[in-house]
């Protein structure tokens, strides 16, 4: 039986060295450390379509439903308002509601811009609840 040379640099294998891999796990815990509460705290909480079609509650709450057009034009409550004029009236209406709730629909080719700038509007006014529905009732 041959006898299998070892080389021998003055220390015995240690086995793996791990220093690299830990610096690796240690810098990917690091960055989810630091990113997760950008993910949390947008200020930004939309509930899914299935809250805003749910059963009328029992108490005389005023829901605040807008539609954005295709056009540019945007319904409050069925009615046809601007921009100026949404900004004005937002905070009247929910203000007297309870749940503070606005249900956002859109047309088919109205782009993801507006409907952002219309759900920061209703946060920054005050909105409690954000729902977003896919088709107009």
């Amino acid at each position: 039986m041959k006898k299998r040379k070892r080389l021998n640099f003055g220390a015995e294998s240690q086995g793996l060295i791990l220093n690299s891999l830990v610096d690796i796990a240690l810098s990917l815990v690091i960055g989810f450390i630091v990113a997760i509460p950008l993910f949390f705290e947008s200020g930004i909480f939309v509930n899914a379509p299935g809250v805003a079609s749910g059963a009328a509650t029992e108490l005389s709450d005023i829901k605040v439903n807008i539609h954005l057009l295709n056009d540019g034009g945007i319904l409050l409550n069925e009615e046809l308002v601007s921009y100026e004029k949404l900004e004005e009236l937002l905070p009247q209406l929910l203000a007297r509601s309870l749940e503070k709730r606005v249900i956002v629909s859109t047309d088919s080719e109205v782009t993801y811009e507006r409907v952002i700038q219309i759900l920061d509007l209703a946060k920054q006014k005050g909105a409690g609840e954000l729902a977003l529905l896919r088709s107009r009732r």
